[in-house]
């Protein structure tokens, strides 16, 4: 059985792409389709399976000018080339920055008004309507956590930024193959596996009751338990099938609600001099916030601990800690150019952010900047 259907259609399989794409393009009757990639996911073997999936007589667009933090003036680009060549179907492929623009370029395809406007903060998820074009999600290593989730952040051309969020953002189709993953670097797999980590703990202690999404987070910290070595090591086919499987429990588990780590790492993208992958900088800021939470999660760090395998007593957010430090990461906020003076900004955009809400404990802007000052 490769289709599973939980939120939406996701194929999941080795070898899986060229099976699922072109049974459901040719379902579907999608022919002209845009291709959102950064330059280097679509290159040699894979672009040959890639393209040599799409049915015949097939025409696609493609756009390769994928920015770090998803765009207003990306999104509409998109759009115009959408309707101009009389596409049907977006295609995201690879990482999650190139799934984000797409989210966003289905809003400015479907709505005329400005993208601001159907925002969470305007109340825009109760206005974005039924008529979004499909987007088939192709996620590589560094995919997981918007291959299968419902929100984006879009930089307005005015300036600031917003918040899309609904259902209808999930990708139609999400198309799970661990051979894509092959061959990816040693930091790229541990970034993967810090953002696994940092959105299954975070879900998990969320104070929102789904027990299905409470056992999905905590399944991603297995599997990524379980495979991380051995994936830092070789090029293990199974154990990046466990690795996929992880990343996209944990962006299932996110039903719970965009969760307090999604809000401090934005804002630290937003101050930060050098585009770091949020992943990365979950995998700074998840152990401090597992400390900052402490006796306030009720006991629930403890299902933390066994999933990870962390026998020692002591406290649990130490032993996280310890985990990642073996992966070859950056451990501080220092080694990714955020400055002390950041800090502040951080924690005021954070403090503003919804998703602050979502967390165990209330955090206040003086917390959280605490929290990175902590891990800078």
């Amino acid at each position: 059985m490769t289709l599973i259907t939980y939120l939406t259609r996701v194929h999941f399989a080795d070898g899986v792409l060229e099976e699922a794409l072109h049974s459901e393009m040719d379902r579907n009757a999608k022919r002209r389709p845009i291709i959102i990639a950064d330059p280097l996911e679509l290159t040699g073997a894979v672009a040959e399976r890639f393209f040599g999936s799409f049915p015949i007589r097939c025409i696609a667009q493609s756009c390769e000018d994928v920015p770090a933090r998803t765009t207003e003036i990306a999104a509409q680009s998109i759009a115009q080339t959408y309707r101009e060549q009389d596409c049907d179907l977006l295609i995201a492929f690879g990482s999650n920055r190139a799934m984000d623009l797409a989210k966003a370029a289905r809003i400015a395809i479907a709505h005329d008004e400005p993208i601001a406007h159907l925002s969470s903060e305007e109340g825009g998820a109760y206005r974005i309507g039924d008529n979004l074009p499909d987007l088939y999600a192709i996620p590589g290593i560094l995919g997981f956590a918007s291959a299968i989730s419902h929100y984006t952040r879009v930089r307005l051309t005015a300036g600031g930024q917003v918040l899309l969020s609904s259902n209808k953002l999930i990708p139609t189709v999400t198309i799970c193959d661990p051979t894509l993953t092959l061959g990816a670097s040693a930091e790229d797999t541990a970034c993967a596996a810090a953002g696994i980590l940092a959105r299954g703990i975070d879900a998990y202690l969320a104070p929102g009751y789904n027990p299905p999404a409470d056992g999905l987070a905590l399944d991603a910290l297995v599997r990524v338990r379980e495979n991380i070595d051995l994936v830092l090591r070789r090029d293990d086919l199974p154990a990046r099938r466990e690795m996929m499987a992880g990343g996209l429990n944990s962006s299932l588990s996110l039903q719970k609600g965009l969760c307090v780590v999604h809000a401090i790492c934005n804002a630290i993208a937003s101050v930060s001099k050098r585009p770091t992958d949020p992943s990365t900088l979950g995998g700074i800021v998840i152990p401090e916030l597992v400390r900052y939470y402490s006796a306030t999660a009720n006991g629930r760090v403890e299902p933390i601990r066994a999933s990870l395998g962390l026998r020692e007593k002591g406290c649990v957010a130490d032993a996280l800690d310890c985990f990642l430090d073996h992966l070859p990461l950056p451990h501080r906020l220092r080694d990714v150019d955020v400055s002390v003076s950041d800090l502040s900004a951080a924690a005021e955009i954070a403090a503003s952010d919804r998703a602050i809400l979502n967390g165990a404990r209330s955090l206040s802007a003086g917390d959280i900047q605490a929290i990175l000052s902590a891990v800078h």
